[in-house]
Parts: C-alpha cells; sequence; structure tokens
C-alpha cells in the first residue's frame, strides 16, 4: 500500500499488478538523478544567499560603526558651538561695556572742554590786570604770586585733563575695534563650526537611511533562506521516496529472478552439486576502497542471487588472490584482469562504481566483508558462470550460477 500511495504522488507507476524490469528501474533512476540535480541546484542558490547575506550583515556593521562615529563628531561639533557661543556672549558683553566706558568718556572729555573753553572766554571777557596793578591791589607781593600762579595752574590743569581724557577715549575706540575683530572671527568660526554639523548631520542621516535599506535587504534574503531550506527539505523527502521506490522495484525484479532461476532448475543437464561447501581461509587486510569495489562486483555479478549467492561471487575473487594460477595479489588487479567479468568489459562495473553507488544493496557489502575476512562456501573454486546457458557443465550450483575448480568444468 505504501508504494501505491508514492507512486500515485509522484508520479511513478504502480508494479502492483505487474512485473517491473529493468526499464523500470533505470527509469526511475533517471527521477533521482533529476532530483539530486535539483537539490544540487537549491544547494546551491541557498549557498549563493548565504554568502549575499553575510556581506550585507557585514555592510550593515561597518555603516553602524560610521553612524556611530558621525554621531560622535556632531556631539563634539554641539559642544564646541556652545563654547563658541559662550565666548562670543562673552565678547559682546565686553563691546558693550566698552561702548559704554566710550559713550562715558566722550561726555567726559566733552564736559571738560566746555569748562576749558568757559574758563578761556571768562578769562578773555575780564582779562587780568598788570602784573603791577594785581601787586598793588593785593594785600601782599606773595598774593600778588599766587593769583597769577593759581590763574596758571588752572590752565595748566585743564590742558592736561583735556589730553588725558582725549587719550583715554582713543584707547576705548581701540578697544572697542579690537574687540569686534575678534568677534568676528568668533562669528566666522561659529559659521564654519555650524556648516561642518550639518554636513555630518547630512552624513548621518543618509546613512541611517542605507542601514534601514540593509535591514530590509537581509531581511528579505533571510526569507528567501527560509523558503530555499524549505525547498531543499522537500526535494529531499522526494529523493528518500524515490530511492525508497527504485529499492522496492529492484526487490521485485530480484524476487521474480530467484523465481524464475529456481522454476529451471531442472532444464539443466551434466555432473553438478547443490552442496556448499564452506572454508575459512585467513582474512585479506582491504581498504575502503577494495571493499566497495567487490561489494559493486558482486552487485553487478549476483545482486540478485540471495546472500549465499553474492558471498559465492565474493569469494571466487578472493580465491583467486590465493591461487598462484593467477599471480594477482590485490582485489582489484583480480577484478581488472582482462576479459574475466562481463560487467567490467561491458563497463557497467565501473558506471555503477562512479554513479551508482546509492544502488548497491548492503547484502553485498556484507558479503565483500565476509569474503574479505576469509569466508568462502565455494571451497577455493575460482571460475562460475550463468549455468542456464550452459547446461553440460559440471560444478557447484549456487543460484543462477555455477562454480568450478577449472575453467573447462570438467569437475
Amino acid at each position: 500500500m505504501a508504494v501505491l500511495v508514492l507512486a500515485l504522488v509522484l508520479g511513478f507507476p504502480s508494479y502492483a499488478t505487474e512485473t517491473p524490469d529493468e526499464s523500470d528501474v533505470q527509469e526511475i533512476q533517471d527521477e533521482i538523478d533529476s532530483q539530486q540535480q535539483e537539490i544540487d541546484k537549491t544547494q546551491q542558490e541557498i549557498d549563493e544567499t548565504e554568502a549575499k547575506k553575510e556581506k550585507l550583515q557585514q555592510a550593515k556593521e561597518d555603516m553602524e560603526n560610521y553612524l556611530a562615529d558621525l554621531n560622535r563628531q556632531y556631539a563634539s561639533l554641539e559642544e564646541e558651538i556652545e563654547d563658541l557661543n559662550s565666548q562670543i556672549a562673552d565678547k559682546q558683553a565686553q563691546i558693550e561695556q566698552a561702548q559704554a566706558d566710550l559713550e562715558e568718556a566722550k561726555a567726559v572729555e566733552e564736559k571738560q572742554y566746555a569748562d576749558m573753553k568757559a574758563r578761556i572766554q571768562y578769562m578773555y571777557e575780564h582779562p587780568q590786570s598788570s602784573f603791577l596793578e594785581v601787586l598793588l591791589t593785593s594785600g601782599s607781593f606773595a598774593d600778588a604770586l599766587n593769583q597769577a600762579g593759581y590763574a596758571a595752574s588752572i590752565t595748566e590743569y585743564d590742558r592736561e585733563m583735556l589730553e588725558q581724557y582725549v587719550a583715554q577715549k582713543e584707547a576705548i575706540e581701540e578697544q572697542e575695534a579690537k574687540l569686534q575683530g575678534e568677534k568676528e572671527a568668533l562669528d566666522e568660526l561659529q559659521a564654519s563650526v555650524t556648516q561642518k554639523q550639518k554636513e555630518v548631520s547630512a552624513l548621518a542621516s543618509s546613512t541611517s537611511g542605507q542601514i534601514s535599506q540593509h535591514v530590509d535587504q537581509i531581511v528579505q534574503a533571510q526569507a528567501d533562506l527560509d523558503g530555499k531550506n524549505n525547498t531543499l527539505e522537500n526535494q529531499k523527502e522526494v529523493l528518500d521516496q524515490l530511492i525508497a521506490e527504485k529499492r522496492a522495484i529492484e526487490a521485485q525484479i530480484e524476487a521474480a529472478k530467484a523465481a524464475e532461476i529456481q522454476a529451471s532448475l531442472g532444464d539443466v543437464t551434466g555432473v553438478r552439486t547443490t552442496e556448499l561447501e564452506y572454508v575459512q581461509y585467513g582474512a585479506y587486510n582491504a581498504t575502503e576502497e577494495e571493499v566497495t569495489a567487490l561489494a559493486v562486483l558482486i552487485y553487478c555479478e549476483a545482486g540478485n542471487q540471495g546472500a549465499e549467492g553474492q558471498l559465492a561471487v565474493g569469494a571466487v575473487v578472493m580465491n583467486r588472490i590465493r591461487d598462484p594460477r593467477f599471480g594477482q595479489s590485490d582485489i582489484m588487479s583480480v577484478i581488472r584482469a582482462s576479459g574475466q567479468f562481463s560487467p567490467v568489459t561491458s563497463g557497467r562495473f565501473d558506471l555503477m562504481l562512479q554513479e551508482g553507488l546509492d544502488s548497491v544493496t548492503e547484502s553485498c557489502y556484507t558479503a565483500a566483508r565476509r569474503a574479505i575476512a576469509g569466508e568462502s562456501n565455494v571451497g577455493n573454486r575460482v571460475f562460475f558462470r550463468t549455468y542456464a546457458n550452459y547446461p553440460s557443465l559440471s560444478g557447484l550450483v549456487i543460484g543462477a550460477h555455477i562454480f568450478s575448480y577449472t575453467w573447462n568444468y570438467a569437475a
């Protein structure tokens, strides 16, 4: 029932009512090969998408680091602008103070100038008498000198004070001009830093947008990966079902051939025996490649012959290594010997070895390991043929093959 359901689901023919043949095996093998190609294609797409996602992730991390650096620059520029604003405010306060001082100095200068002008006008309008008159009108000579000196002192004081106020006003004006120049320099620096901050802000905004795009692309890549992984799992399930179907078909074919062989045993003439001759020889130190090669040969020669028929073929190969007549000291030399095994001559052996290992049954591997371990059920026989094609031959019959000590099957 399970095989029938699988056939309906996958579109394969059902063999519930008829015996499949090798063409059916080849047909489903073609389906297996096609499905494997689809799996390989999907896996490649997954690998490419994974690589794309990793690149996007790395680009996102690089941009995040760049954005963090831009934010640090922006914060530093913000502090610099605040410091410049403070300096500009201080400079503006100094300028305003200088301007106030200048106004005050101008007022003092103007007052001093007015006072001096008034005294000069007074003296002009009330000219002093001659020193003789002052002397005659004064109580003493000393008083006369004092009056004359006082007038001169006032004049000198007015002149000195006026010069002092003029110098002070000029110094304040010079200081104000200097402060104005410093403020202008600070204003220019502030404008430059502010412009740089705007540029950094624009870069940060652009980088944030690119990060968002990468995040969207990473999410899309992950969704694509999820979909492809699901597809891959489904494809693998289909492949497993195909392989199971193929094995079921091969089992049906093997059973049919075994029944056919059993039915034809009575047609064979000649001296033959079906009594197995079990012998235990020493084990052979085989590599995994040799185990696989022997299992493939057993599958090609006796894949449908059951455990005993499969062991017999493996034992023949190992017997030839032990038989000095052949001069072959390893498994591959025996298998590759010219004209000895038809699957090797036809190329089927190499095809199975390269592309069909999944078809080789576990029983063939078991038979190969038993033979390599030194076990034989054909004694030391070194030849076998399909006995139905040679009814006059004599030898040990196991399944479809007849085994002999000599090439002419005389005994």
